[in-house]
């Protein structure tokens, strides 16, 4: 049963309050801290200021263990309503906006057009996932769990052991997770989650169109970021998931926005695009567009510790090129912000860890703790480099699977990224574009040795597409650069040569791999309306004088309204379809019975233990109200580190430690006989007279799976002997 329609009704208004406090916040900040800020630019900042506030408040009230309906509600409003009213006191009343460049209208339709397919191209699997349920490994391993336990705790303390994998997937950034856990604490439900990737790639397309902005070459990196937005790689892991990726893309590109239009006091007169000069570097960037830098940087590194790599290697170059007597300035004003805002989860990692923000490395030298996990992985941790000198590789793996990435022209997106940020190193007057270009490289390579970037057994790098994410933030960095570059932008003809090859390129990869669904075309406009046509029309027709402020609201409260009412539709459909068919977790394989079986449950703490069948598809243990609590059985040990039962007297032993209502296990730890870590749980505990058979999938694929009611405590006594 879906909840209650007052339930619906309140949490819409919950929202649309949330939304609107921090939105009001948002733009009041930012008119206090870069009040030059004008148009598709100004509307960055505020977007960028109010999920800083959103983040920043949820975080506080997970500390507080404080994350309900009420306090959800009274504090984010009240946090975003305080920001307005401080903002409003700051901002000073002379401001003087510094218009963008006026775009030609054909390049400004060409962007619309392209905004449109890839947001229109991401709802396919958005509206199926609402239909069906996320089913993507990560989502159910990992992304969903937390943010369902943030919900269930109401706090952000305690850490969730989800594997014993060496992985320690607990000590992750979790503020995608967090805003999730938060819409289901205000709806009941997490029906709402494959739609909020769709928001924040909206959020990244207007960032790159503002990379370009100053130089008049908007729609160009537009499009550019739209080649990565819409990639292969992306549409199959980010629209219709709990996936991350694409959060800590947004706010990476708009941290570069804020860098590049940071000269925007010095800017030329309306109509004219920037010129690069020697003096337009890092020394000129007033306080108001670093510290949007900070806040936008700091989003993205409190999502997922990948995008560390470019957020340094920028803020470090910054500094460095800043100029004598302005650098510890500039380091405490980007600083300052990047930490508040990205800070929290590092900390809490240092705190839990004992002393290291990223636990998953020992950070050489200082030899900083780390869990003391088994060395259990998904799949071999293989990096690219590992394969470098294997040419056999290239052609059976790698090839192919980076034209399913990146589409049929990969080999010429790849060159024109590296090419754009070797030429910008090279020749670029602009120090800030310089950094970014130098930033988007030294990202490529940390990829190629990033673990796990082409696992998979020895010659068979199975995991290399999907993590090919990894490489996305210094491509996206590079692609949006290239219609930066000088040779490409003046004069004016050129820059429309080189916006009608990218447009090219784009209708090239994009319609290479359509994925459209005829029954969602209904859905898919009204989605494009809201995200694209109704903000990017509204706004120029705006900026243009055409049409007041007070007809913008309205329009914006009519589309909002119609929003509300499809949306108790799409909820009351998501709870009674979505997860029912079993079959569709790990691919038609892993414990359906048992799925079906959890599902019923309400209120039930569940232990899991077992190989990946059990790990990757966790979530769907939760229950279809989400109360079940599940975690998986394991001896946890310093340093916030998790660890198999390795016996038959520990595993019951522990069972009896968490009082769990269910054990949900499959036969052994790990799939093949000739694993060093493969245990066999089931033997361990099945003639317990404490323990009831309630489901068993003896032929089930990769192996069989049970469930057992847990009537009292185990007897660890009665074990063999090991």
């Amino acid at each position: 049963m879906a909840p209650d329609f007052g339930s619906y009704i309140v949490g819409c208004l919950a929202v649309i309050g949330i939304v609107a406090a921090d939105g009001l916040g948002g733009y009041w900040l930012r008119r206090w801290i870069a009040p030059e800020f004008s148009g598709a630019l100004a509307r960055l900042g505020d977007v960028t200021i109010g999920v800083a506030l959103l983040v920043v408040s949820l975080e506080i009230l997970g500390t507080l263990s404080a994350l309900r309906l009420g306090w959800i509600i009274f504090f984010c409003i009240l946090v975003g309503l305080l920001a307005a009213l401080l903002g409003y006191w700051k901002a000073p009343q002379d401001r003087r906006e510094v218009a963008a460049p006026r775009v030609q209208n054909l390049a400004l339709l060409i962007a619309i057009g392209v905004a449109s397919f890839t947001v229109a191209e991401w709802t396919f699997p958005s509206q199926l996932a609402l239909d069906q349920g996320m089913f993507g490994g990560d989502t159910t391993w990992y992304h969903m769990p937390f943010a369902a336990t943030f919900a269930q705790e109401h706090s952000t303390i305690n850490l969730h052991f989800t594997d014993p994998l060496r992985l320690a997937a607990w000590f992750y950034p979790q503020s995608s997770e967090l805003i999730d856990g938060a819409t289901i604490v205000l709806f009941k439900s997490a029906w709402l989650a494959p739609l909020i990737n769709l928001f924040y790639l909206a959020i990244a397309l207007l960032a790159a169109w503002c990379v370009g902005r100053p130089y008049k070459v908007g729609p160009a990196t537009l499009v550019a970021a739209a080649l990565v937005l819409d990639s292969g790689v992306m549409v199959e892991t980010q629209p219709g998931e709990a996936r991350n990726d694409i959060l800590g893309l947004a706010f990476l590109i708009a941290f570069v926005a804020f860098l590049i239009n940071g000269h925007q006091r010095r800017a030329p007169a309306e109509g004219s695009a920037v010129q690069d000069t020697p003096e337009r570097g890092a020394a000129l960037l007033d306080k108001g567009p670093l510290v949007l830098a900070g806040i936008a940087a700091g989003l993205a590194i409190s999502v997922k510790t990948t995008f560390l790599v470019p957020v340094a290697a920028i803020a470090i170059g910054v500094f460095i090129f800043s100029g004598r007597g302005r650098r510890w300035t500039t380091a405490w004003v980007m600083g300052l912000p990047l930490l508040i805002v990205g800070g929290y989860w590092y900390l809490r990692a240092a705190i839990k860890s004992g002393g290291n923000p990223i636990p998953i490395t020992k950070f050489g030298p200082l030899n900083l703790p780390v869990p003391n996990q088994m060395p259990l992985d998904p799949r071999p941790r293989f990096s690219v480099a590992h394969y470098l000198g294997e040419p056999t590789i290239y052609r059976r793996w790698f090839f192919p699977q980076l034209e399913n990435a990146l589409g049929p022209l990969w080999p010429l997106i790849l060159i024109l990224a590296v090419a754009a940020a070797v030429f910008i190193i090279w020749r670029s007057r602009n120090i800030i574009l310089r950094v970014v270009a130098a930033a988007a490289l030294l990202t490529a390579v940390v990829y190629l040795f990033t673990p796990l970037t082409a696992a998979g057994q020895p010659g068979s790098p199975t995991g290399f597409f999907t993590n090919t994410r990894y490489l996305m933030p210094g491509l996206v960095l590079a692609m949006v650069l290239l219609p930066i570059a000088r040779p490409l932008r003046a004069p004016d003809g050129r820059a429309r040569w080189t916006l009608y090859f990218l447009t090219l390129v784009y209708a090239i990869t994009v319609l290479a791999t359509p994925r459209w669904y005829p029954t969602y075309i209904l859905g898919t406009i009204l989605i494009t309306l809201a995200l694209v046509w109704a903000p990017g029309g509204l706004g120029i027709l705006r900026v243009r004088g055409v049409i007041s402020r007070a007809k913008v609201a309205l329009v914006g409260a009519a589309i909002v309204l119609l929003m509300v009412v499809l949306g108790r539709a799409q909820e009351v459909q998501w709870n009674q379809q979505a997860y029912t068919n079993s079959k569709l977790f790990l691919g038609e394989g892993g414990p359906q019975e048992a799925y079906d079986y959890a599902r019923k449950l309400k209120d039930q703490k569940i232990g899991i233990v077992g190989s990946s069948e059990i790990i990757f598809g966790q979530f769907g243990f939760f229950g279809a109200d989400l109360s079940n609590r599940v975690e998986y059985i394991g001896q946890k040990g310093p340093h916030g580190s998790l660890r198999l039962a390795t016996s038959c007297r520990q595993l019951r032993r522990l069972i009896n430690e968490g009082e769990y209502d269910y054990v949900i296990m499959s036969q052994y730890t790990q799939d093949s006989p000739l694993a060093p870590y493969r245990y066999p749980i089931y033997a361990w505990i099945k003639k317990d007279p404490a323990v009831e058979k309630v489901v068993e999938e003896p032929t089930i694929v990769p192996e069989p799976d049970y469930v057992f009611k847990i009537n009292g405590k185990l007897n660890p006594g009665e074990c063999k002997p090991e």
